[in-house]
């Protein structure tokens, strides 16, 4: 029996979350196949049974005494240590379980990467490196809980080390290089924020993890939790055999990887169904390829089967498979189902191990009852959204300006230009002004050069050394609705719709930490119903009555917008401004008697001037209806969406999908 970490719940006694498990085991199997992004609400055992993998990996052999756990038998990945001291006939081999490598999210980029070794550089005089976790996790599993909240510059390091397998560092005098190997398992909630889609796509496989609804699993799973909290040596001793059996089958499982077979025809498989799915680039047909294989191997074979492809593809498709505006979760799942569903009907009557006529099988296959192309399965996900959504259509898309409080108009921690932040690295004082000054990272700056200096101090520190934090913090949305309340045709819908999306983005603004507004502009001008705020008793009071009716004078409620916004980024030259213009965009009014047309236009000009991010929902019908808020859309540099229906839950999603 392996040594077991105290209170690890057993990975085979996690009840259901059989896709989970599924696709850890796959990486255990072939790491090559690139982690696992696991998405769902909290409660669902996704930290746990990640934790639980590490008790069940078979043991490695690794180089004594490396700090990067080198793997004796392939020195060209030796660290520059083990090249320096070992031969492949000379090396020391050990023996030691992976483990699971914690990624904080409040972490800084010197824990990630490593950094110069403090206490070596001041009894030496001299610069050597100290690893951080990406050395630890060489070889292991490298686990982010909520990924989604990883630092941008955290998730750029990530990428570069995992696409390249080693970690470079050049900070602090210190030059070196190491492997960095790992499989990376992400966990997040996706109701706190999507992951960056080029984390996204460096994840191999993605499960979704939802509460179990059976109410005998329900028992169960509360019974052996129970069990498992009030005696858990106990428990785990009743769980011994099974994981026992489990880590022998993966040993068994990764020694005869190197002999399981693609055929020809699996592999016309796995092209065509990520063909139909229109994922881009070819990194999902390389994991499904690797993940087929493992769960062949996995399963005591040696020859990949349709029944291997099937079982992997929607764990390499969820994540990848293209989104329309407003498509759910939900959506993307029914999409591929449907298409490993369809690809299942196709070749399930070929089989892997009779290789005679099967291409003209598999061509037969692929003229008749096979997925084609404009199928339900290849659409977009906007396409096959739930019906209560209304169709859009999308029209100009702004690009923004790359500016600290509007980059790609997104809710993200900027850096900081005082004192307040969470501190995320260190950099060159600027000045020697002694401010914000990053205590560790100077001692280590002036730490080789202790032995040549002169004087009595314990640490001789020059102003060359003295670094200076670099903060982050969270940045909100200031998000003002500009609505058109004239009496053209939907007013009244407009003003609900407007009441609903004012409302929806509140319940979550203290957490996000966006304030939210509404301008409306009817007859002769436009009318503050709300200024900016986060509180929903207040919206509540103010949105119980909005009157409509009149003109239109649109110029009007664009510069009230605006003014709006202009004192927000005053307050805050941080906040992310947002305009969300709903008009059918037929101006007829102008300001001090001038024409509609031109005063909207002018006014849209000076939004854009403001570099304020904009949302144009067009609301108006018939034949004529997308040429003047179209027109609006391209003046501001903003997005264009165009509404069949309206509903205040697309405009919340809308910015909950930009945000």
């Amino acid at each position: 029996m392996a040594e077991r970490p105290a209170h690890t719940f057993p990975f085979t006694a996690v009840v259901d979350q059989h896709l989970l498990k599924t696709a850890l085991l796959l990486n255990a199997v072939d790491p090559g196949v690139g982690g696992v992004l696991i998405r769902g609400e909290k409660g669902t055992a996704k930290s746990t049974v990640v934790r639980a993998l590490a008790v069940v990996l078979p043991d490695m052999d690794v180089v004594e005494g490396c700090r990067f756990s080198c793997d004796p038998s392939d020195p060209k990945l030796w660290c520059a240590d083990c090249c320096e001291s070992h031969t492949v006939d000379s090396v020391v081999t050990s023996l030691r379980k992976p483990w699971i490598v914690d990624l904080p999210v409040s972490t800084t980029e010197d824990r990630l990467v490593g950094t110069l070794d403090l206490e070596h550089a001041l009894k030496h005089g001299e610069r050597k490196f100290e690893p951080g976790i990406l050395a630890k996790a060489n070889r292991s599993i490298l686990y982010v809980d909520e990924v989604n909240l990883l630092d941008d510059h955290l998730v750029d390091t990530l990428l570069d080390a995992s696409a390249m397998g080693v970690n470079t560092v050049e900070r602090e005098g210190v030059s070196f290089r190491h492997p960095a190997r790992f499989i990376l398992v992400g966990t997040m909630n996706p109701e706190e924020g999507e992951v960056r889609p080029q984390l996204t796509d460096r994840f191999g496989l993605c499960v979704d993890v939802r509460g179990v609804k059976d109410p005998v699993l329900r028992m169960e799973i509360m019974d052996r939790r129970q069990r498992f909290d009030e005696d858990p040596s106990s428990f785990i001793r009743a769980w011994v055999d099974s994981e026992d059996e489990l880590r022998v089958r993966l040993a068994h499982a990764r020694l005869r990887l190197p002999t399981v077979e693609l055929t020809d025809e699996i592999k016309r498989l796995i092209v065509s169904i990520c063909i139909e799915a229109d994922v881009d680039g070819h990194r999902a047909d390389l994991v499904m390829a690797r993940a087929a294989a493992a769960r062949t191997s996995l399963e005591g074979r040696t020859l990949v089967e349709h029944q291997d492809v099937v079982a992997v593809a929607s764990m390499v498709l969820l994540h990848r498979i293209r989104k329309a505006p407003f498509a759910n979760t939900e959506s993307a799942e029914s999409i591929v189902e449907e298409l490993v569903s369809a690809f299942s009907k196709t070749s399930s009557s070929v089989s892997c191990g009779d290789t005679d006529n099967a291409e003209k099988r598999c061509d037969k296959n692929d003229a008749g009852d096979g997925v084609r192309p404009g199928t339900t399965a290849t659409r977009y996900l906007g396409e096959t959204a739930s019906e209560s959504l209304p169709l859009i259509e999308k029209g100009v898309l702004r690009e923004l300006d790359a500016v600290r409080r509007a980059v790609s108009g997104r809710r993200h921690e900027s850096i900081s230009s005082d004192s307040k932040g969470r501190h995320i690295r260190s950099v060159k004082a600027a000045t020697t002004t002694l401010a914000d000054v990053a205590i560790d990272a100077t001692f280590r700056s002036a730490a080789p050069y202790q032995l040549e200096r002169e004087g009595n101090l314990a640490i001789n520190i020059d102003p060359s050394d003295i670094m200076s934090k670099v903060r982050k913090r969270k940045t909100g949305a200031s998000i003002v609705l500009c609505v058109d309340a004239s009496g053209s045709m939907g007013a009244a819908d407009r003003m609900e719709a407007a009441r609903a999306a004012v409302l929806g983005l509140l319940k979550d603004a203290y957490q996000r930490r966006d304030r939210v507004g509404l301008v409306t502009f009817r007859g002769e001008g436009a009318d503050i119903i709300m200024s900016p705020t986060a509180s929903v008793e207040l919206a509540q009071l103010k949105l119980k009555s909005m009157p409509t009716g009149g003109a239109t004078p649109l110029a009007a409620g664009l510069l009230k917008a605006l003014e709006l916004l202009e004192n927000e980024t005053r307050r805050d030259s941080e906040v992310i401004p947002w305009l969300v213009l709903v008009t059918d965009g037929r101006a007829n009014v102008g300001l001090n008697g001038g024409l509609g047309s031109e005063d909207a236009r002018a006014a849209g000009v000076r939004v854009r001037s403001a570099k304020i991010n904009t949302i144009v929902f067009d609301t108006g019908t018939g034949p004529k209806a997308t040429s003047g808020a179209r027109e609006i859309a391209r003046i501001v540099g903003g997005e264009y969406l165009r509404l069949t229906d309206l509903d205040g839950r697309v405009i919340k999603e809308a910015m909950r999908t930009r945000l």
